[in-house]
């Protein structure tokens, strides 16, 4: 009887030590990868933070894309993304400022 209970606590123990192996579905997975190929976050750490993902999970991910790739194709695609974005970035900041110097300007008119 003592040693089923003991056995019954060494299970036990066992599965609460047991760390389960965090799981992300493919979208996430590409998702991520593509927000960090296309040149949003500076480091892979950066991007890993953000995502509140470690960046050894990040790091396998992006191993496992640039195996699956063709890196001449994506690269292109990802630095055209990038430079769009950067661009559309730009328009919406220059947006904003000229938005304020018509409000600016209205009560001047006043």
């Amino acid at each position: 009887m003592e040693l089923n209970l003991i056995k019954e606590l060494a299970n036990e123990s066992e599965a609460i030590t047991t760390k389960r192996k965090s799981s992300y579905p493919q979208e996430f997975r590409d998702q991520v990868v593509g927000v960090y190929k296309s040149g949003v976050y500076a480091s892979v750490d950066e991007c890993a933070a953000a995502y509140s993902i470690s960046n050894k999970t990040l790091y396998g991910w992006l191993h496992k894309y640039n195996q699956s790739t063709s890196p001449k194709a994506i690269s292109e695609q990802q630095s055209e993304l990038a430079r769009v974005k950067k661009e559309l970035a730009r328009a919406k900041m220059e947006n904003e400022i000229l938005k304020k110097a018509a409000i600016y300007f209205a009560n001047q008119a006043r």
